[in-house]
């Protein structure tokens, strides 16, 4: 007998068997594709997002769970060895009303104890970014801002689950989800099962479709949103120094420019509304919407040197805030859903929050013995 199956083997479900492992009793993981993080986890921003872009207004789980796991990022990377962009991000303004909108977050977020933020002038903004428009009228610097390697954080955080004794199985495709009684039994599409007295739901994009196998009512909405992304080669490095943000407004963080690790820069993303979880494709208006935004942020951008298209579907859920919730009927059925932005950021914290404030409410869990923290 399993005592945690987790379905879905992105950045989250990596992180949690990683959690998992550290304590005792049977962990396995089941992903459908042949690699981990193979869908929404590497065909996203690769950022780690500053605390001040994650303000309570915006979901209070995002926020709690986004701004605990942007810390916990950091000694993640360190241990694991894991290659990241670490110059820190501005937020940029075009007008005069919105430089008062960066000096009202920062002034909010210090209220909120985000001791951290600068504002620059134009002056100070274009000397440290001088491919920046010079249209625009100013920023607010943001220290902890980094992109970092996804794949490869979601490869390190399941070997060290290995490590630990954790169970992980690629290329398992879960067919249907049923309740014995006393556990759940998960069969996959090549006729395995697997009984498990937990199950977790992070099967990102396919989490609803996961929810029906065996509720009579699925406790969410899901909402499939596309975005798209332009990549510049490594010899456009150098080029922007720093993540760089629009405006922001209430709905989205909009367009960015975000230098990888690799020395490749990554535009976008776009956020449009599409009726499948199954595709998403770039398109011809997502790059000219990515390309009319970014013209906005910056000036003589060498667009000759993109090298890939790609695009990602978002878990979004109508809900603007993250899912993360037992069950009403099978108490060790936990959903998780609507991890859109900033849910690679949040993933560490999430794996805790189930842990503890799931997990551990329901009955104890013991940590095992000297486990192996960050070895890999």
């Amino acid at each position: 007998m399993i005592d945690f199956l987790i379905i879905g083997g992105g950045v989250v479900g990596s992180a949690l068997v990683r959690e998992l492992s550290h304590y005792q009793g049977r962990t396995v993981l089941l992903e459908k594709g042949r690699k981990l993080s193979g869908v929404q986890s590497t065909h996203n921003s690769a950022l780690v997002h500053p605390p001040a872009m994650m303000p309570p207004a915006k979901g209070k789980l995002k926020a709690e769970l986004g701004r605990h796991g942007s810390r916990i990022h950091l000694t993640l990377a360190d241990r694991f060895d894991v290659p990241v962009f670490q110059n820190g991000a501005i937020v940029t303004a075009r007008t005069d009303e919105e430089i008062k909108a960066l000096a009202a977050l920062k002034k909010q977020s210090e209220k909120e104890s985000i001791h951290t933020l600068t504002l620059l002038s134009k002056e100070a903004m274009l000397e440290r970014e001088p491919n920046l428009n010079p249209e625009l009228k100013g920023g607010l610097f943001m220290p902890e801002a980094m992109s970092a390697d996804t794949a490869l954080l979601t490869d390190r955080l399941a070997a060290n689950a290995r490590r630990n004794g954790a169970e992980i199985h690629t290329g398992m495709e879960v067919a249907d989800l049923r309740s014995t009684g006393s556990a759940f039994e998960v069969e996959t599409t090549s006729g395995r099962v697997f009984h498990s007295r937990f199950v977790i739901n992070a099967a990102g994009a396919a989490s609803a479709s996961i929810a029906s196998m065996i509720e009579e009512h699925v406790p969410f909405e899901t909402v499939p949103r596309r975005g798209e992304y332009m990549v510049l080669g490594k010899q456009a490095s150098g080029y922007i120094n720093h993540i760089i943000y629009p405006p922001p407004t209430s709905k989205t963080k909009g367009v960015l420019i975000i230098p990888q690790p690799d020395g490749t820069i990554r535009l976008g993303p776009t956020d449009t509304k599409q009726e499948s979880f199954q595709h998403a494709l770039p398109t011809e208006q997502g790059m000219e919407q990515i390309r009319r935004e970014i013209d906005l942020l910056a000036a003589d951008i060498p667009y000759e040197l993109t090298e890939r298209l790609y695009a990602g579907i978002r878990s979004s859920i109508t809900d603007p805030d993250f899912y993360i919730r037992p069950s009403a009927t099978y108490p060790r059925l936990i959903h998780l859903a609507g991890l859109d932005s900033p849910g690679v950021t949040a993933s560490p914290a999430v794996a805790s929050y189930v842990l503890h404030e799931i997990i551990r409410r329901i009955e104890p869990v013991h940590r095992k013995t000297n486990p192996d923290l960050f070895g890999y």
